[in-house]
């Protein structure tokens, strides 16, 4: 081998390499490697009047979560208070201590199992005012470190409930998460607000229990999780109660409006883990709605009169 040929392939060995570098980067425009992995876990339970009851399967599930290492589990619409006026008549004469009680074990419970809760409950203001519909996003070190309160209150839900009018975003390994509560779905602009945020991953949680038999929301909400996933090109992570009759499933929708689910009527948790594409890797998947709709000027998102009480406006209080 002559010198030239000994130039010649030092020279291709480099372009070759080059090229190999080059289609790296390629392949990974436009994906974000600061994320690590973030797991997941959506829960269902028989959410009744009885916080008690309903601590002792918030409690179970944070430790079996925990245990399968999840590093955040998410629960349903009023899965510690009961939602009026399916398992409790009002909020006339609730027992808030109790309630604060077991949120505070729950907190603890966090923060020894180093995982995130997402706890449906509800929010006290003051003897004047009804209190919100919320969630609490409590840290892995036992705080809570935000408070989502409904928005988009039904015409039932305003004579129990004082609605929000902020909303919440937290970032986690990476991943900017939402948070939204049931009748939230109805209204695309709910969810535009947070594609505008930034927002990746959905945590919105339900409750459509205790009906007496099938009603038009076993099909309407399902298909609005799973229009409002791909709409905005987002992970929604659904959960609901469990009480019978359910009108649907826990489950997870994917962007390109997948969806995945336990099964209806029995406790349980379903678990994802991000970043997570094994569905566009096993056969062709299709998104839609790649330009992100303007906000409108002067758009309310909320129904209803929000509180200007000090217990409203502090998110990181006890209920």
């Amino acid at each position: 081998m002559n010198a030239d040929d000994i130039k010649f392939r030092r020279v291709s060995t480099v372009l070759l390499q080059m090229l190999l570098v080059a289609v790296l980067i390629m392949s990974l425009a436009g994906r974000s490697y600061s994320e690590e992995a973030l797991k997941v876990a959506a829960c269902q339970f028989p959410v009744t009047g009885n916080i008690e009851s309903n601590a002792d399967y918030v409690k179970r599930f944070i430790t079996e979560a925990a245990a399968n290492k999840a590093d955040i589990v998410q629960f349903s619409e009023a899965a510690l208070s009961g939602y009026p006026p399916l398992d409790v008549p009002s909020f006339d004469n609730f027992d808030w201590a109790i309630l604060r009680d077991q949120t505070h074990k729950i907190m603890s419970l966090a923060k020894k199992h180093r995982i995130w809760v997402v706890l449906g409950s509800a929010h006290y203001i003051s003897e004047d005012e009804k209190p919100m519909n919320c969630l609490y996003i409590i840290s892995d070190e036992g705080k809570i470190v935000d408070r989502y309160d409904k928005s988009m209150l039904t015409g039932g839900d305003l004579k129990y409930y004082t609605p929000g009018n902020h909303i919440v975003v937290v970032e986690l390994k990476g991943f900017k998460l939402g948070f939204l509560i049931c009748y939230d779905s109805c209204f695309p602009e709910m969810y535009n607000i947070y594609r505008h945020q930034g927002v990746k991953i959905m945590f919105h949680s339900f409750y459509n229990a205790h009906h007496k038999g099938k009603t038009i929301l076993d099909e309407i909400i399902p298909a609005e999780i799973r229009v409002r996933a791909s709409d905005n090109l987002m992970w929604v992570i659904a959960s609901n109660s469990s009480g019978h009759y359910s009108s649907w499933p826990t489950c997870i929708a994917r962007p390109d409006g997948s969806l995945e689910s336990l099964e209806r009527g029995i406790p349980g948790i379903l678990y994802r883990t991000f970043p997570d594409d094994v569905r566009t890797r096993q056969f062709p998947s299709w998104t839609h709605n790649n330009k992100t709709m303007k906000l409108p000027d002067g758009e309310v998102y909320h129904n209803g009169t929000p509180s200007t009480h000090p217990r409203a406006l502090d998110t990181r209080s006890l209920p």
